[in-house]
């Protein structure tokens, strides 16, 4: 293929505001990238003149993330391809690495659990089926209820987010449990059987008192965007598909320090989830509302998140058209 540069503006309405070293997913197939080779070529620009360069991760000929600088409701995306250049190394200035720069742990499932910031791998991958049909964007891990998990030790601090897409049974069984020992977890996000709230989003604090934020609206075999955070002051919060379930205070730190994440079961009680998982990450520090919102909206339709793709140069929507004008103008 020939060597093309394509235009995109983001949907205004998905970013309710500016995010500053926001990760976003695009979805190389909707530019017409077929193979491996075009989509290792891909450079990504903040302008026509290519003088501004944004790192980005390509996870598959389909899957690419783009780490925008400050991404506004206005922002506009370049890219570029030519099917000849090399990929850039995973440490390089605009290679994968730099992509999740603040994150400690991000997963992908295309074929693997392996973390994308260039740190820690799990400990353990136990009988996990990727595959695109245990996917929401691209491949995805399917656990089997019986014996399925990953767990990972990461240094997580007493400020955190955890995101994930899950997607589960009926089956009492966990999406994440933090400390896979027992007696001594202190996060937990469970789904119950039909006679008891669907899942519940649990922590324990210092003295063992357990806090507990519900959803309700959960479906079984239903694809949901998850994300927990909790701050230094020990308040948690929960939300489901960008929205905010409630918050709990927990009266300081959850109760131990352990640094061990399992997902998709808890060995200790063997309660293993029957689903899958897509696009787990974790980060040491407080996801905004607003931050969440916006993953969401990126990741459940990237094709309204980004819109419609033009040549670059022409056939430029109005919008492009008329800010480049502007910028002539001064």
């Amino acid at each position: 293929m020939a060597a093309e540069f394509k235009t995109a503006t983001v949907n205004s309405s998905d970013v309710p505001s500016t995010q500053t070293d926001f990760p976003t997913y695009v979805d190389l197939a909707r530019l017409g990238i077929t193979t491996l080779a075009e989509a290792e070529s891909v450079r990504v620009y903040a302008d026509e003149a290519k003088t501004t360069e944004w790192a980005r991760e390509i996870v598959s000929v389909t899957e690419m993330h783009v780490k925008v600088p400050s991404l506004t409701s206005t922002v506009d995306i370049y890219v570029d391809w030519d099917g000849v250049r090399a990929d850039y190394a995973v440490s390089a200035t605009y290679g994968r690495n730099a992509v999740w720069t603040g994150y400690t742990y991000v997963a992908h499932m295309e074929g693997n659990a392996d973390n994308s910031t260039g740190g820690t791998n799990p400990t353990a991958v136990t009988a996990i089926t990727f595959s695109t049909g245990n996917g929401l964007i691209g491949k995805g891990a399917g656990f089997n209820g019986s014996n399925s998990i990953i767990t990972i030790d990461l240094a997580i601090p007493t400020s955190y987010s955890i995101s994930y897409l899950g997607k589960g049974g009926t089956n009492q069984s966990r999406f994440l449990s933090k400390d896979n020992a027992g007696s001594q977890r202190n996060v937990a996000h469970e789904i119950f059987t039909s006679a008891s709230p669907p899942l519940n989003f649990y922590v324990w604090n210092a003295s063992n008192s357990i806090k507990i934020i519900s959803h309700t609206a959960y479906v079984a075999a239903t694809w949901f965007n998850y994300q927990t955070t909790w701050n230094s002051a020990g308040n948690f919060v929960a939300y489901a598909d960008g929205s905010s379930l409630g918050t709990v205070p927990t009266g300081g730190n959850a109760r131990n320090s352990s640094n061990l994440l399992a997902f998709g079961g808890e060995s200790a009680l063997s309660r293993f989830l029957n689903g899958a998982m897509d696009e787990i990450r974790v980060k040491p520090s407080v996801n905004s509302a607003n931050w969440i919102t916006t993953e969401y909206n990126n990741q459940n339709d990237e094709a309204t998140f980004w819109g419609t793709w033009t040549d670059a140069g022409g056939g430029s929507t109005p919008a492009q058209a008329a800010r480049r004008g502007v910028i002539m103008m001064m």
